[in-house]
């Protein structure tokens, strides 16, 4: 009798040790709940991806107004991305903001490098037309690689001047280095009034290349309102306030 009992111990003993612990048991449970919680946010993350693609009023809607800078998005129905429009006045002459936006030396206080001018385009008087190139680092990104067409336009009358500059990615082959950037169409309008002051409006309708759409939209909105804030600081540098553009027309005060 005390031999078979032996001989059944090993069996018992086996099947014991095979059977999962407690600890197995939760950590198993505890893998099968995030594997639903990832399934779970997953669908979410593509509800709301839909739901946003299809949202969008289509119409200018104010985001921010602070320290004299407003900023305004427009979404469009069937688009990820948002355009952004932002206004703000400061005191300049015309010529210190044409050659901010113009002059290639000036790049650097845009944070952009490496500039060069592809061509200029002969155009009518007050008329500009000029095909460029540069390039921007963005922290922990590919460097971007504009080339751009941007036309200029000034009304003789009111001496409004507004700046045109779109994307013209295949003017110059593709360089490893660099994202060259597809998509971009954006617009400065420079309205002169009294005592050497300046409106400006500044559209943006760009695609960063690269990221993904909700941060490229944080990224352009907030973006925008530091350029835009930072313009009368720009304008109070020497270089600036000094400027001659001969090809720029001032509000003449009567």
């Amino acid at each position: 009798m005390e031999s078979k009992m032996e001989k059944s111990t090993p069996t018992i003993s086996a099947r014991s040790s095979a059977e999962p612990t407690s600890r197995q048991k939760r950590k198993k449970k505890i893998l099968k709940y995030v594997r639903y919680g990832a399934l779970a946010f997953a669908v979410i993350l593509l509800i709301a991806h839909f739901i946003w693609n299809a949202s969008g009023s289509n119409q200018w809607e104010l985001v921010k107004d602070e320290n004299g800078v407003k900023v305004w998005n427009l979404k469009t129905p069937g688009s990820n991305l948002v355009r952004v429009k932002a206004t703000v006045r400061v005191k300049s002459r015309m010529a210190g903001m044409v050659k901010l936006l113009e002059d290639l030396e000036s790049c650097v206080d845009a944070y952009c490098y490496d500039t060069k001018v592809i061509q200029q385009i002969p155009s009518l008087p007050g008329r500009s037309a000029t095909y460029v190139r540069f390039k921007f680092d963005i922290p922990g990104l590919k460097t971007r690689e504009y080339v751009l067409f941007a036309e200029h336009y000034q009304d003789t009358g009111s001496k409004i001047l507004e700046i045109n500059v779109i994307s013209a990615p295949n003017k110059l082959p593709r360089d490893e280095c660099c994202v060259r950037v597809t998509h971009l169409h954006n617009n400065w309008k420079l309205t002169p009034l009294k005592n050497n002051e300046i409106d400006i409006e500044f559209m943006q309708d760009t695609d960063l290349g690269g990221l993904p759409y909700f941060f490229s939209n944080i990224a352009l909105t907030e973006g925008t309102y530091e350029v835009m804030h930072d313009m009368q600081n720009l304008m109070n540098k020497e270089r600036y306030r000094n400027a001659r553009v001969d090809y720029i027309q001032e509000l003449r005060e009567h």
